[in-house]
């Protein structure tokens, strides 16, 4: 796919495109081969990006583990050196850390040793990564004006519906990122993120959000 090109950061929508971004951002395929996904951007959006990249990589990786050979990389070559190198990241993460019940695999109730994951950073983002996307899918830049909501979700939603069957269907480095989509009309949009096979984020934009 040809992608289209653009003077107007795709992200901001407001400032002259000088470089070019990486949509989903190319740190959630630390020690991958693939061939990533970069959109026209300016260099606000895109220089000021990369510690909210690094953090949601690791909030990602902690959550999903070593379930692969890919998280794994995720983890030993990328989530792990920013939490030790992160001051700031660490102290949130240990600040935050409670003891919380939870249900194992039999459905028996355990405790288990859980943090706060900052919603700010998935929105932020997600936020991005699908404003790139929708113009690397059609060309049109979302307004700034745009409502653009993103939901992380709990387990694995169920793929075999109608719905998500209906959607397009893309991947990155395999099963590092598959991205499930749909463009209503106008600013309309509807997606679901899957990274690693174990972590799912849903977002809306535009009128999707109002249902």
């Amino acid at each position: 796919m040809q992608p289209p090109k653009s003077s107007i950061c795709v992200l901001c929508a407001i400032r002259p495109a000088t470089t070019h971004d990486h949509v989903p951002p190319k740190g959630l395929f630390k020690g991958l081969e693939a061939q990533l996904i970069t959109v026209p951007a300016c260099s606000t959006c895109n220089n000021g990006s990369s510690s909210d990249d690094e953090d949601l990589r690791f909030f990602i990786s902690v959550q999903i583990g070593k379930q692969t050979a890919g998280s794994a990389k995720l983890w030993n070559d990328g989530a792990h050196k920013s939490i030790k190198r992160k001051t700031k990241l660490r102290e949130a993460v240990i600040a935050s850390t409670r003891t919380v019940e939870t249900m194992d695999n039999e459905g028996n109730c355990v405790e288990r040793l859980g943090f706060e994951v900052p919603v700010r950073i998935y929105q932020t983002v997600f936020e991005r990564t699908t404003r790139g996307l929708f113009f690397f899918h059609t060309g049109r830049i979302l307004s700034p004006n745009t409502l653009v909501v993103v939901d992380m979700l709990r387990g694995q939603p169920e793929l075999e519906s109608p719905e998500i069957r209906s959607l397009t269907r893309n991947s990155i480095a395999g099963e590092a990122c598959v991205y499930r989509f749909g463009i209503g009309e106008a600013d309309s949009s509807f997606w679901l993120y899957e990274f690693y096979g174990a972590h799912w984020v849903m977002v809306r934009t535009g009128s999707f959000f109002e249902q």
